[in-house]
């Protein structure tokens, strides 16, 4: 996608500008170095972690740059790592340099190899799991190298992973590269953008080759490759021979932009003319090699697209309000369950929020599957250029809530497409909570009664286009009874998925208190009417039986209500935390006192999860389709004082503290399987369609 974010995070400067500025800084570095006596000491390593291979042909500012920012960042590193450097006949002006490193495997070549013979030389002497060639003029970014590492880790059948190189002065030079019929053949993902932070270049994805200026490989899969070619002896292309030999191999190629370096690039190479007969010499050399196994077979990369290498995988747009954050609720941590089992299933991803997104990576990516493209919102606009950019390019259109899928079904129209015209194979549309539901029951809450027309009204108007998609889901069996009443379609529920805690959690010993998590942005939501109401009719009762009561308020709050709350008695609020658990595994009673609500309370399967019991609803424990005892207690709202008693039973027995907490250990497992859950988004997305 070509969004970009309404306030720009860099400033980005013209590539040759930032250039000049940094070869400036290179050139101060090295004359600090040499006028000081500075040592650049790398620490001794037994057992590497991974080999950093360098390979020096003069150059000797930005040499000097890239050494001098590993050794001041080996203690930040996160893995262990030994630098080997091949000096492939420079002038004395660069090896002037070389007495002033410690702990640096150092060969001199009396001639110049050539860049891939080099490489292998400087392998044969390498001693870590992972080799990393690193060009010489390349500062790695904080975190880069551990990342990198992780990758393998994190991605089965790994073989290469590549950078998000950066020009200096913030222009994206490119985040992987694939491969095209034409005379170019070799085409960088994302040259010359702008904007380094783009969604399409910040994912982590199969690519077809990264470049040699920042590339790490397993040590024992380099060998068994035979190391770089020397047939693309002195230069170019053998990077791109190694990347395909590993796809041949069975192995993955992988771009990493939690790895970011700035590079400086050809800063060693011979004059212009030289680099393009090199270039046309080694692409010949190359397609002879390779083109039966990169054209001859298989579908092209459909829609235009490069970024992701495999043309088989199932890709998939999933529109919804915002990026989906565990600790936002409003039906946003199903989304993030749903994304992220997606991308477990290997699909490739992309989620459009329409109305809000994070502006930082870091923010964006922090639950979320490093796999899936997240856009900037950018609404009417950047879906537009989505849809020119990206037909058929989708195999799945993923809409959630009855408002964005207007928002949808109106611009691919105003596109001269329906939703079945845009996508190669499935539309699916997820209710996620009907609003003809809450209203309903937040007029029955607060004026004590409603109008089944005025329901019957507004599901038909907020589900008139769902007969438009292949399947419709909803999240709990009352939704779906109100689908079916009120709407043309079978709808499939699919409530949450819940990994459940690696270590035991607390007994009733090791809690005390009560906690309630909730979004608490602003007055009249539900969480915040719950509250009110809570604190206005059952908390004085809890606190005259339990004095040393407290209550922990967990969440993002507004400060005006924090400020009401915080004057309660007892009460400790937090406001929005990164992690959940601690607090829940605190607590001895979880409570919900939500008066209307839809959709399925994900809280209280976080809750009961993590060993917590709770007290409820009926409007909540209906939504959850769990009987009173397993997992809760359930209460009406409209009799404070059985509300209250329950709280404080609960927090008092222990023996009925552990039979409501087994009880919802076994509701738990059974309807929040995580591998179920993936099973039912699979059948829902491969699922055969029979017009």
């Amino acid at each position: 996608m070509s969004e970009t974010p309404a306030v720009p995070l860099l400033d980005t400067v013209d590539p040759g500008i930032g250039r000049r500025a940094a070869l400036a800084e290179a050139a101060l570095i090295f004359e600090a170095i040499r006028r000081n006596g500075v040592r650049l000491a790398f620490a001794p390593q037994p057992d590497p972690d991974v080999s950093i291979v360098i390979v020096a042909r003069d150059a000797r500012h930005l040499l000097a740059l890239t050494l001098f920012r590993l050794c001041a960042s080996q203690a930040l590193a996160g893995v262990t790592f030994e630098v080997v450097l091949v000096d492939n006949a420079s002038a004395p002006e660069t090896r002037a340099l070389y007495p002033h490193l410690d702990g640096v495997t150092l060969i001199e070549n009396d001639t110049n190899t050539g860049f891939g013979p080099a490489c292998n030389a400087g392998a044969a002497r390498a001693r870590g799991r992972f080799i990393l060639f690193l060009n010489p003029d390349v500062d790695l970014l904080p975190g880069a190298l551990a990342a990198m590492v992780a990758t393998f880790r994190d991605h089965a059948g790994a073989g290469i992973v590549g950078a998000r190189l950066v020009f200096p002065g913030g222009v994206l030079q490119e985040s992987g590269a694939g491969f095209r019929d034409d005379a170019q053949l070799t085409h960088p993902h994302g040259r010359g953008k702008a904007d380094p932070f783009a969604p399409e270049h910040a994912a982590t994805r199969d690519v077809g080759y990264v470049s040699g200026a920042v590339l790490m490989i397993e040590r024992a899969l380099f060998e068994s490759l035979g190391g770089f070619d020397p047939l693309f002896a002195p230069a170019y292309f053998e990077d791109t021979d190694l990347c395909l030999r590993c796809h041949q191999a069975g192995r993955r190629v992988i771009v990493q932009p939690r790895a970011t370096a700035i590079h400086y690039e050809n800063a060693t190479s011979a004059r212009r003319e030289e680099v393009e007969a090199l270039l046309d010499r080694n692409r010949a050399r190359f397609l002879d090699r390779h083109r039966a196994s990169l054209f001859a077979q298989g579908p092209q990369p459909r829609g235009g697209g490069l970024l992701d290498h495999d043309p088989w995988r199932l890709r998939v747009l999933y529109v919804d309000d915002r990026v989906p954050h565990l600790d936002l609720g409003a039906g946003l941590p199903r989304a993030n369950a749903i994304l992220n089992a997606m991308a477990g299933l290997g699909y490739a991803v992309t989620f459009f929020p329409n109305y809000e997104a994070d502006p930082e990576e870091a923010r964006r990516y922090r639950d979320l599957d490093e796999r899936i493209e997240i856009g900037y919102a950018s609404g009417d606009d950047g879906f537009a250029r989505l849809i020119a950019e990206r037909r058929d390019h989708y195999d799945v259109l993923w809409v959630s809530r009855p408002h964005n899928i207007l928002f949808v079904t109106q611009a691919l129209h105003a596109a001269g497409l329906d939703p079945r015209g845009f996508v190669r194979s499935k539309v699916i549309f997820d209710s996620e909570a009907l609003f003809a539901l809450r209203d309903f029951v937040t007029e029955a809450a607060t004026a004590g009664s409603a109008t089944a027309a005025d329901l019957a009204w507004q599901a038909e108007r907020e589900t008139r286009l769902f007969g438009l998609a292949d399947a419709v889901v909803c999240v709990s069996p009352a939704e779906a009874r109100v689908l079916a009443r009120y709407s043309a379609c079978n709808a499939t529920v699919l409530g949450h998925a819940l990994a459940r805690p690696e270590a035991p959690t607390p007994g009733f010993s090791g809690r005390s208190g009560f906690v309630f998590v909730g979004a608490l942005a602003r007055e009249g939501q539900p969480n915040v009417d719950s509250l009110d109401w809570f604190f206005d009719n059952v908390w004085p009762l809890v606190r005259a039986a339990l004095p040393e009561a407290v209550l922990t308020i967990v969440g993002g709050i507004a400060p005006e209500i924090r400020e009401r709350y915080a004057q309660q008695a007892g009460v400790q609020v937090t406001g929005r935390v990164p992690l959940t658990e601690p607090y829940l595994d605190a607590a001895r009673v979880f409570l919900a006192p939500t008066r209307f609500a839809a959709g399925i309370p994900h809280k209280v399967h976080e809750a009961v999860a993590r060993g917590l019991p709770c007290v409820v609803t009926p409007i909540l424990a209906d939504q959850v389709g769990w009987a009173d005892g397993a997992g809760f207690l359930v209460r009406d709202w409209r009799d404070p004082r059985p509300f209250a008693e329950a709280l404080v039973v609960l927090h008092q027995d222990p023996a009925l503290w552990d039979a409501v907490r087994d009880e919802g250990s076994r509701k738990i497992a059974a309807d929040c399987d995580a591998d179920a859950f993936a099973g039912a988004i699979r059948a829902l997305c491969e699922a055969q369609v029979v017009a």
